[in-house]
């Protein structure tokens, strides 16, 4: 047993140390169950962003993210303020710290990541009632991204595919992944 797991270590390590060049950008990774992310608390943002919150619809909406950001003053002054994020934060993972740390870094150093999202972005006619920026929904999958490739340990599944798609997912930036696709936003 003590064998199996020194083996799969070194095999992590090696893979973790491949040359960047080896991952092959062009396939596709299933990332599903790779990271056991913990269950958002939306509720806790109820009052005053609930309107985008339907019943049995995903909250996958730039709506509810730009609520969220607004009603606890995340993006201040043109740029993220700490504090607001991390209280942002706390709301929606409670007492979950390794994925509230791992979320408040993604989300500290998204800055660059979300101005060149909002620089690329393609416009799409929007309805007369929801006229949002993907701004905050913009954070949200750079921030998902950061948090797959530095899940942690104790969420990793380390299945070999999930470190391919760790790999591709930090060194090819126009994967799929990199946009957030599949991921369960914040």
């Amino acid at each position: 047993m003590a064998w199996n797991i020194a083996l799969l270590i070194c095999c992590l390590v090696a893979m973790v140390r491949s040359n960047p060049t080896d991952v092959d950008c062009s396939r596709r990774q299933d990332f599903n169950d790779c990271c056991a992310y913990p269950t958002f608390r939306f509720d806790e943002f109820k009052a005053p962003c609930g309107k985008y919150m339907p019943v049995g619809a995903p909250r996958i909406s730039p709506c509810l993210y730009e609520c969220i950001f607004n009603a606890t003053n995340t993006f201040l002054d043109g740029a993220i303020n700490p504090d607001n994020a991390r209280m942002m934060l706390e709301k929606l993972f409670g007492n979950n710290h390794e994925f509230l740390e791992a979320y408040y870094n993604g989300i500290m150093s998204c800055s660059d990541t979300v101005q060149e999202m909002m620089n690329n972005r393609r416009t799409r006619p929007q309805s007369k009632t929801e006229q949002c920026s993907p701004f905050a929904v913009f954070y949200a999958v750079c921030a998902q991204k950061y948090v797959f490739n530095h899940c942690p340990s104790s969420s990793w599944s380390g299945k070999e595919s999930c470190e391919m798609v760790r790999l591709q997912n930090m060194n090819c930036p126009r994967t799929i992944s990199s946009r957030g696709s599949g991921h369960r936003l914040l």
